[in-house]
């Protein structure tokens, strides 16, 4: 019996991998998220505009207490803006999102929005490492180098506290909203009073 030696192959390129797990986990997130706004159950706290091409969060503090958390795993609506979702400005404070490709009675197309998603993200990645790669070859010393490492991290940190401020602004706009709904709904209680009065 001769023994071989088993030859562990390469594993597939990082960009494959991050293309392969982020294309699963985006489409997995947004297909719940087509199955929430098209739960009846939900149609109190989110549902599907008119002409079924966007969604409408009635009651965002309905969908950020209960909704988001269970059936997403997610507190706010921010993410959703990472995948291309737009907000649609409303006087009423009503808070109006679409996608191209998030259609209701269609969810097989959010695989498109998947697709979209990870393409970008795989561009954006395949430039930064050219970019950096390059610059590290045309270095001459260890201290170039380092340089270049130093700002690759600076790069890196910049572009998180750059998203974590537009996640922020985000925020305010979404708190926002929720008050001058809140405004709204008391200004009718009032006068349910005022009329049984």
């Amino acid at each position: 019996m001769c023994a071989v030696d088993y030859i562990k192959p390469s594993p597939p390129p990082l960009s494959h991998r991050i293309r392969t797990m982020d294309r699963e986990a985006v489409t997995d997130f947004l297909k719940k998220a087509h199955a929430m706004v098209d739960d009846p159950s939900t149609d109190s706290a989110i549902s599907w505009s008119e002409e079924g091409k966007s969604f409408i969060v009635w009651h965002p503090a309905e969908c950020y207490r209960n909704h988001l958390p269970r059936l997403l795993g997610i507190t706010d609506f921010l993410g959703f803006h990472t995948y291309g979702f737009r907000r649609n400005k409303s006087t009423s404070g009503i808070m109006e999102y679409a996608c191209d490709d998030f259609v209701r009675g269609q969810p097989e197309l959010v695989e498109k929005i998947a697709e979209r998603y990870v393409e970008k993200e795989k561009a954006n990645h395949e430039v930064k490492v050219k970019a950096v790669q390059e610059r590290l070859k045309n270095c001459k010393n260890k201290e170039e180098r380092d340089l270049v490492r130093k700002e690759r991290r600076e790069s890196i940190e910049k572009r998180r506290k750059h998203i974590i401020d537009e996640a922020f602004a985000a925020e305010i706009d979404n708190l926002m909203a929720r008050i001058s709904s809140e405004k709204e709904r008391r200004k009718e209680m009032d006068s349910l009073s005022v009329q049984v009065l």
